[in-house]
Parts: structure tokens; C-alpha cells; sequence
């Protein structure tokens, strides 16, 4: 059976604002588990920061930072890093989306690994 809904001004900002908190929820979690999966070091310190801006830069280089090898750049989308931010986002708990929606997940839709990946490239250190 199909499904038609009809779009009121109401419900596109329902939608726009869930799109909002999702995508900020999402560069929150991003921070921490692109800091901790790459390295890059929480000191203040000059050589902190320097390590930091060289290993960004470094990283988006080519986008390598899509890749499960990023320094031989082997395994495109392969990196544990997209899969880390999957679990975290949508299936850390039984009442999130991706648990109680996974046929959505399955296969991951190109739309959402162009999301977090976004969220990867935006990362500052």
C-alpha cells in the first residue's frame, strides 16, 4: 500500500528541524571519535597544535580520510571510522533509529555515508 502525504508548512518545519538537530548531533559525535581514530592530541601546546594542523591537512589531502588505509589509500568507504559513527549515531541503543528502523540501514544509503562523511571533512582539530 502506498502512502501519500501531503506536505504542509507545519510538517516541512517538523522535518527541517530534525534535519537541524541530527546534523548537529552528528558533528558533535564526529568530534570525539575523528580526534581519537586519527590521533590528533588534545594538548594546547604549540607542537600539539602543529601535529594537529599537519595531520588535518594531511587528511584532506585527496580525501584520504575516506579510506580504511588513508596513508596507502586502499579501501575506499572501507574505514572503521564510518561504521564507528553508524553504531554511535543510530544503534547505540535499542530505541535509536537504526534499531528500530534498520531496514533503512541496510544497505546504508549513500545519502547518509555523504553525511557523515561531510561531518568528517567539516571537523576542525
Amino acid at each position: 500500500a502506498e502512502l501519500t502525504i501531503q506536505l504542509t508548512p507545519s510538517l516541512v518545519k517538523l522535518m527541517t528541524r530534525r534535519t537541524s538537530q541530527v546534523r548537529g548531533e552528528l558533528k558533535s559525535k564526529m568530534r570525539t571519535l575523528t580526534a581519537s581514530f586519527f590521533g590528533f592530541r588534545t594538548s594546547q601546546s604549540i607542537v600539539a597544535m602543529t601535529h594537529n594542523r599537519d595531520l588535518a591537512e594531511s587528511l584532506k589531502d585527496g580525501t584520504c580520510f575516506v579510506f580504511k588505509d588513508w596513508e596507502k589509500r586502499s579501501g575506499i568507504y572501507k574505514t572503521a571510522l564510518i561504521q564507528s559513527a553508524v553504531n554511535d549515531m543510530w544503534f547505540a541503543n535499542r530505541n535509536d533509529e537504526g534499531v528500530i528502523y534498520n531496514k533503512y540501514f541496510d544497505p546504508l544509503p549513500v545519502e547518509l555515508l555523504a553525511l557523515i562523511l561531510t561531518a568528517v571533512r567539516g571537523f576542525r582539530c
